[in-house]
């Protein structure tokens, strides 16, 4: 296999072997297997690959929507499917193809315990929000949906090669007393992070995406360096898991996930306001692929009333009173709903007894559901009330954000024990059997109040929570940008530069697309220190730094390479392009009025342009070309652009 670093453990090539021979192995069918035998030839056409996607139109409909949602700021949608392939790019079509294809290849299977429905609603979840973070982990949003989408199919494969013992495995996980990768180990010899390696590995996705995938349960464990962009990769990878889990999850588990979230989100300097937007976009998205593919994909409530609902299976005994024999709790409004007229004033008289207020319902359809919008927080109903059902009642209780924290308290008579079951699984709090006593109305709205107490505290912590983690995420934010940043030029630091220009040679040589880069030295640096200082040289370097910045394309990236010297990564840009660009460069630091004092220091720069060769191996490979090229420009007289042989 390809990856050596990182400790990645791939699966025996023998064994491996042997799996696929079963046939059981997932794998991508049809089209998708065509498309990578296609790709795997150096001398391959697009028309090709354009003719083979034609093949299965649901596959081609699927990339013109790819292609649509990642073409930002184009007048028109794309609809030529040839004009989709290559905005979106041969390799990054043939990943979007493997994804697509395994997931519809595999939606059932033997294995009892596997949930293939589930399996495949938290993989799709997690794809949708990768694209979502693809500008923070700077890759193309199609590459991380890919490898969002197929990050854990590890375990499908398992699941699909001994589906009698993985069930045994995946049960015995489930009661809490074990660890997945353990058990996997012990069983099978590997575990899914193996297995999944090995299986994006043989159809070519690129190191890494697969090393991303490898540690994303654990980003912590891989040891990445701080900033790199495998590690942003891994640990967006790592978010785009766990709000996958709270989409998958039930109400009841959903909160407890929480917290994981929102460390996660700093991590990556998501602020909280910008996470429930980003929340919801993803789900809304999440649920439209989720029709489109036919995958499960539960409903869930706006990220905002997810982050402010209580845990709802938390309650509280009640505590005795005081030794006054008063309730030791606030003064609250107490609605009541559908009260017969006969019990009205004792009920009443009681509340007001207790030191609340109650307020009185119409009895009317209308009256009670208006007054169901904005319930007080704690409501006494009637399981008589005329024009609307228990059942109903509570439901249209619990629809709104205020309605999910009232304390619903129904009253019922001793022969309505039908009634009382059905409210209680329609959201009821407690239900009390007339008639009602003093005692046990004090003891009720005693636990009701304090409940209330306790809830309105774990709003406070919630909301706490999310200041720390704002507050987390600006200071992450903050700490990662300066890891990445020259103090002194603000410009992208050697390291962050390298990276970047790892990156874009990568893309660039699987994709057959040209990239430059630039080399940049000033003559005579030494001279300016020599005779300005050391302060006036500073000045210098800050004002070139900027000349530069304006002097470049969006989508170049401009770097100080060390001392005086600069690099600049030019995507996309053939000999020609750079070689104007250079020139640019270098004509206007010769004519720039540089500044130290109000006295002008003349300055010029030297420029090796190297462009990207096939039998070039690494990216450094490329700055060293540039490298040997500056230096023949230094030796040629200075103040010129040279680019390498």
């Amino acid at each position: 296999m390809r990856l050596e670093t990182y400790l990645i453990s791939f699966v025996a090539p023998d064994r491996y072997d042997s799996m696929k021979a079963t046939g059981k192995l997932p794998s991508p069918k049809g089209v998708a297997f065509s498309i990578i035998k296609l790709l795997q030839r150096d001398d391959f056409r697009v028309a090709e690959l354009v003719q083979l996607v034609q093949s299965d139109p649901a596959i081609a409909g699927r990339l013109l929507k790819f292609a649509n949602a990642a073409a930002f700021g184009r007048p028109r949608p794309i609809v030529s499917l040839h004009r989709a392939i290559v905005a979106l790019g041969s390799f990054r079509v043939r990943d979007l193809v493997i994804g697509l294809s395994v997931m519809h290849s595999h939606t059932s299977g033997q294995c009892l315990a596997f949930d293939y429905g589930a399996f495949w609603g938290h993989s799709l979840a997690t794809g949708i929000a990768c694209q979502e973070l693809a500008r923070i982990a700077q890759i193309s949003s199609e590459e991380i949906f890919t490898i969002g989408l197929l990050a854990r199919v590890g375990e499908l494969a398992m699941a699909s090669l001994y589906p009698d013992e993985y069930a045994a495995v995946l049960l015995k996980v489930r009661t809490g007393r074990y660890d997945l990768e353990t058990l996997e180990r012990e069983c099978f010899a590997m575990d899914h992070h193996q297995l999944g390696a090995t299986m994006l590995a043989e159809w070519g996705l690129p190191d890494m995406l697969i090393q991303a995938a490898y540690f994303h349960e654990e980003p912590d464990v891989a040891g990445f360096p701080d900033g790199s962009r495998v590690q942003t990769l891994t640990q967006s990878l790592n978010f785009a898991r766990s709000l996958a889990a709270i989409c998958m999850a039930t109400e009841e588990s959903r909160w407890s996930l929480l917290p994981g979230l929102l460390t996660r989100a700093a991590r990556l300097g998501i602020s909280g306001d910008a996470l429930n937007d980003m929340v919801d976009r993803i789900v809304r998205r999440w649920r439209e692929w989720g029709s489109m593919l036919q995958v499960r994909t539960p409903e869930m409530p706006p990220f905002a009333e997810v982050l402010a609902a209580s845990p709802p299976s938390r309650r509280v005994s009640t505590s005795p009173c005081e030794e006054n024999g008063t309730v030791a709790s606030p003064r609250l409004q107490i609605q009541l709903f559908g009260i017969p007229s006969a019990e009205l004033p004792a009920l009443r008289q009681q509340i007001e007894s207790l030191g609340h207020l109650p307020v009185v319902v119409e009895t009317t359809a209308e009256a009670i559901k208006q007054a169901l919008r904005q319930p007080a927080q704690i409501i006494i109903a009637d399981l008589t009330m005329p024009g609307l059902k228990p059942a109903l009642f509570c439901r249209i209780l619990r629809q709104t954000a205020a309605g999910k924290e009232t304390y619903a308290l129904l009253l019922a008579s001793p022969d309505s024990e039908g009634h009382v079951l059905e409210a209680i699984d329609s959201g009821a709090d407690d239900v009390l059997v007339k008639p009602l006593t003093i005692q046990t109305l004090r003891v009720r709205l005693n636990t009701a109040t304090r409940m209330l107490l306790l809830r309105e505290e774990i709003q406070r912590e919630r909301r706490g929570i999310m200041r720390s983690t704002d507050e987390f995420a600006v200071a992450h934010k903050r700490l990662l940008r300066d890891a990445l940043t020259d103090t002194l030029t603000q410009l992208p630091n050697r390291r962050h530069g390298l990276d970047f220009l790892a990156s874009e040679w990568t893309f660039a040589q699987g994709n057959a697309l040209p990239m430059a880069c630039l080399l940049l030295d000033i003559d005579h640096f030494k001279r300016i220190n020599d005779t300005y200082g050391h302060a006036a040289g500073d000045a210098v370097l800050q004002q070139l730094a900027d000349l530069l910045k304006r002097a470049s394309r969006a989508e170049d990236l401009v770097f100080r390479y060390g001392g005086e010297e600069f690099a600049a990564v030019l995507p996309k840009a053939n000999i020609h392009t750079a070689l104007q660009i250079a020139e640019r460069i270098r004509a206007l630091v010769e004519k720039y009025d540089f500044l130290w004092q109000s006295r002008s220091i003349p300055l010029t720069v030297s420029i090796g342009l190297a462009t990207l060769k096939s039998a070039e191996t690494t990216s450094q490979a490329l700055i060293q070309a540039a490298d040997a090229a500056l230096y023949q420009a230094k030796n040629g007289g200075r103040n010129r652009v040279t680019v390498a042989t």
